[in-house]
């Protein structure tokens, strides 16, 4: 194997006002376009480029391994693909890589794949593009360590995928930093593929399966999205270990979203600060698949789980603490709602989308008596067995009524809710109807699942929440202080008429 290590020209030439591609010197001292380089080398050799700016596309259409040093630059001039990979076993690594074009119906991407297999994409940097990675048809490859800022400056409606796979098979997504994406992770007609540890952002979606098998996710963090992981379609998936948090932007925010999925199974994720930590439709949806939830954290959410009633899942040993609404029914109507945002359609309600929401019947809430941790759970547990001697069925009425009117979130951590809620004990007339029954109550959280210390307070609320009752117990002792001078000034002993000496 040749190494062929490119020594670039100085910073003069390289920004030359000249709009030709720019010219690269190697140690012959012979000049050639990035381009004519990659054409000029055999199958498995190294070019390495040391720095530098090349304005121009490139296409790497042999097995080579292009390394870059101290980060030369690859510039698109927003005219098309940037780097298009055509031949197996090709690599690219240590470039900026940006300024594709913006035109939706190409499709532009900074690192386009086409047809190639065990191409590896790893440690770029990636910026200014429709699509940051667009990969089609190709198997075992790895995108790795890639910190991809795809759209920060568009609208995220005009935005690409960060990394979009198409009938991508057995590759590896591993430790990449997306941001400012339309998803972060798009996977279509793409099966057993590994996810994992990748950090996704201010984005719609983190991650997006769309008929997408027997893929695994783990490990990841998908933070200050609009929704964190919308599984769709799919079957025989893994998802675990990963930390779901504020993902929220718009009304229907959600950790997860979970449509027509068979064989799912999740386990030990984090689910916190979300809309909706989990909303689940039409999971198992054939005979005989499951949905499995277990040693799962659902936490300050707004909802901890919306499940329809088409939705027979198995929920066992996890943990829900301090969300607004712990369980919620999902109805048509709403479940239209969450849904309304993603291209493909109105989801199937299963009935008339007016009906009354309800728990599908054939959810299992306990398996070999232990069901799961509820914070608000008030039972007890007289034999000692970390079960609970009472079934859990939430029915808090500060919860059911922030369901009608949002402005009661004012009042979220305050005495107020807390009066609304200790009520229920004193006068049951105001419950509400219980939408599920855990029958084995966990007296703690399963191993691993608490909130560090201070995490079950929303601070800024908090605040809001101790100011506007301040303000309205000012407000009251102002009007009571007018009405109690208006009393006196009626019921005042009356002095002497005029004339008359007093006693």
């Amino acid at each position: 194997m040749k190494l062929l290590v490119i020594v670039l020209a100085g910073a003069a030439a390289l920004f030359g006002a000249r709009p030709a591609p720019l010219l690269a010197q190697d140690a012959g001292g012979s000049q050639l376009t990035l381009q004519q380089r990659i054409d000029a080398a055999a199958p498995e050799d190294i070019i390495v480029i040391d720095g530098g700016v090349f304005r121009e596309p490139i296409t790497i259409n042999k097995a080579i391994s292009l390394i870059g040093r101290n980060w030369p630059v690859i510039d698109g001039n927003g005219q098309g693909d940037v780097v298009t990979m055509t031949a197996d076993d090709a690599v690219i690594s240590g470039f900026v890589i940006r300024n594709s074009s913006k035109s939706i119906s190409l499709e532009p991407a900074d690192i386009k794949v086409k047809d190639a297999d065990r191409v590896k994409i790893r440690g770029n940097r990636l910026e200014d593009a429709h699509f940051g990675i667009h990969m089609t048809d190709s198997t075992e490859s790895v995108i790795e360590k890639n910190d991809i800022n795809a759209g920060a400056h568009t609208d995220i409606e005009r935005r690409g995928h960060a990394v979009y796979l198409w009938q991508v098979s057995y590759s590896t997504l591993i430790n990449n930093t997306i941001r400012h994406a339309g998803d972060g992770i798009h996977l279509e007609y793409s099966d057993h593929n590994a996810i994992g540890g990748n950090d996704v952002s201010d984005s719609r979606y983190a991650l997006h399966f769309m008929t997408a098998h027997a893929n695994k996710v783990v490990k990841n963090n998908f933070h200050d999205n609009l929704t964190g992981a919308v599984l769709m379609f799919s079957r025989d998936l893994i998802i675990k270990d990963n930390d779901l948090s504020n993902n929220r932007k718009g009304a229907t925010g959600a950790g997860m979203l979970i449509k027509d999925d068979d064989n799912i199974f999740v386990e030990g994720n984090r689910v916190l600060r979300n809309k909706y930590g989990a909303t689940i439709e039409g999971s198992p949806q054939t005979i005989g698949a499951t949905a499995i939830f277990t040693k799962n954290m659902f936490a300050l959410n707004d909802v901890g789980i919306a499940v329809m009633s088409n939705s027979p899942i198995t929920f066992v040993e996890n943990a829900l603490v301090d969300n607004i609404v712990q369980v919620k029914a999902l109805g048509g109507e709403l479940a239209t709602r969450a849904l309304s945002e993603h291209a493909g359609g109105v989801p199937a309600t299963g009935g008339d989308a007016g009906a009354p929401a309800a728990l599908p019947k054939g959810a299992l809430w306990v398996s070999r008596g232990r069901g799961n941790y509820w914070s608000d759970y008030r039972g007890y547990d007289a034999n000692g067995d970390g079960v609970g001697d009472q079934p859990y069925k939430p029915r808090p009425p500060f919860a059911g009524r922030l369901g009608r009117d949002d402005t009661l979130r004012l009042f979220q951590f305050t005495p107020a809710q807390q009066a609304i809620d200790a009520a229920t004990d004193m006068f049951p007339i105001y419950r509400y109807n219980a939408v599920m029954e855990d029958q084995g109550p966990l007296m703690s959280p399963p191993e691993g699942l608490t909130l560090p210390h201070g995490g079950g307070v929303n601070i800024r609320l908090l605040v809001a929440s101790v100011a506007l009752t301040a303000l309205s117990g000012a407000a009251i002792v102002t009007l009571s202080g007018m009405r109690l001078r208006g009393l006196r000034r009626v019921f005042a002993p009356r002095g002497p008429a005029p004339g008359v000496a007093a006693a």
